[in-house]
């Protein structure tokens, strides 16, 4: 009994020295006491471990123990027990190697790798301390002779710290497996809001586009010996570039061509505020023959300031004229619209070039001013239109050549189909920006 009480003490000091801080939430809640299974064929040997570690206590925890007389009775009761925290497992039971099948079934067919197993054996030399600690996945291996009260006591006391980490560890990785699942679940709903969000915005941009579609003129318009024709290629669903021409008396006619900044939904919404801006003056001319619907320059700068004013955020570059059908003249002004228009005059006249129109476009500056200019169009010949999507799809190395090389083609073709066969561009695929072509032809009287 003496010698007892002063392994007690002995370990009692010990423990006061080598104790770390351990999360006193985790181990009160956890449970009220370290439950021990002891497994043994040898009735003394349960007896002679419950007393010694009767008066044990770790971190103000007593033992809770739980017994087995064999490995087959120990199976069933780590079936259906799972807050064990340490094993003191014998060796030699109904076969040489029992205990070590059973610390085999505890890890690969229970995973359970939590709770601690110290084998004890009474033959050590049968199963060598060497061999067994490197191929069985155990945390101590003592022989039962040597299994004093202190050594006992210090091996539990070190298997329940080992057990207090790895319990921890394992509780931080299951908090951290639900905040992922928790997270994965949350991102799987955040992706199916956004997928049906895309598929909302995909529909609603589809219903734009052919609100938008519908306020083009017709693709080919002849009117009183003249031919507008159109065509308009979005990069997206909605294009910032537009195109029209509408009669605005009896011998008048009105075209413009326009690329707002950007493309897509933000830039249509542009157009369509483009379009409703024309379409009021051309009522106001209707209405009390306000007649700045047929004047170029006055309807670039009225749209500049109402830009400004309105803080619409984007600018437009815009060619506007206005075609005298009875006298052939033509007039102009252009803010920032590039290309330049084309002129092809008649072959026997060899006069293609471009109208250089230097200016900046409406809604960028309010100083911006623009001007007037006019021209007679010769019988068979045409103005072409383009806005700046048809020069990232030239293969030239610079503006320079890309110009000449859209002019020489532009001149040698009669149509817009035939001019977009020649430069090699496919409306179909996919395009790096919205291409829009403008042709007014004047055909040969008879």
């Amino acid at each position: 009994m003496e010698h007892h009480l002063n392994a007690q003490q002995a370990i009692g000091a010990e423990e006061d020295r080598l104790l770390f801080a351990v999360d006193a939430q985790v181990t009160e809640k956890q449970q009220a006491c370290w439950t021990v299974l002891i497994v043994d064929d040898e009735p003394e040997i349960h007896q002679i471990t419950l007393l010694a570690l009767r008066d044990f206590s770790f971190l103000q925890h007593k033992l809770k123990f739980i017994s087995a007389y064999s490995a087959a009775e120990a199976r069933h009761i780590l079936q259906h027990n799972k807050d064990i925290a340490l094993i003191l497992l014998d060796v030699v039971m109904e076969t040489d190697d029992a205990g070590l099948v059973l610390v085999r079934y505890i890890r690969e067919q229970l995973q359970n790798q939590l709770v601690r197993i110290i084998l004890r054996t009474g033959q050590p030399g049968q199963a060598p301390e060497q061999r067994i600690v490197l191929d069985y996945d155990i945390n101590d291996y003592r022989a039962k002779t040597e299994l004093t009260v202190q050594r006992l006591t210090t091996s539990v006391v070190s298997a329940l710290r080992s057990y207090i980490a790895i319990r921890q560890l394992a509780d931080l990785n299951e908090h951290l497996e639900q905040q992922i699942q928790t997270r994965t679940e949350q991102l799987q709903s955040t992706n199916q809001q956004l997928q049906h969000s895309l598929a909302e915005l995909e529909a609603g941009e589809k219903a734009g586009k052919q609100v938008q579609f519908k306020m083009l003129p017709p693709a080919i318009f002849n009117y009183a010996g003249y031919q507008f024709s159109h065509v308009l290629y979005p990069s997206e669903f909605m294009s910032g570039d537009f195109v029209d021409y509408f009669c605005v008396d009896q011998h008048k006619v009105v075209f413009y061509i326009a690329d707002v900044s950007g493309h897509g939904v933000a830039s249509a919404f542009v157009t369509v505020y483009l379009k409703r801006f024309i379409s009021s003056l051309l009522e106001r001319y209707q209405r009390d023959g306000s007649a700045s619907v047929v004047d170029p320059a006055a309807v670039l700068t009225q749209l500049n300031k109402e830009l400004l004013k309105d803080k619409i955020g984007k600018y437009i570059a815009l060619f506007y004229a206005v075609l005298d059908t009875q006298t052939a003249e033509l007039t102009y002004a252009n803010a920032g619209a590039f290309p330049w228009p084309l002129l092809l005059q008649p072959q026997e006249q060899q006069q293609q070039h471009y109208l250089e129109l230097k200016s900046t476009p409406v809604g960028m500056f309010d100083f911006a001013s623009y001007h007037n200019q006019q021209l007679v169009l010769q019988q068979n010949s045409s103005l072409v239109l383009c806005s700046d999507g048809i020069l990232d799809l030239l293969p030239q190395q610079n503006t320079e050549q890309k110009l000449q090389y859209l002019l020489q083609q532009s001149y040698q073709h009669k149509d817009i189909a035939d001019l977009l066969r020649a430069l090699a561009i496919d409306p179909e695929q996919q395009l790096p920006d919205d291409l829009t072509i403008l042709k007014l032809t004047r055909q040969q009287s008879t």
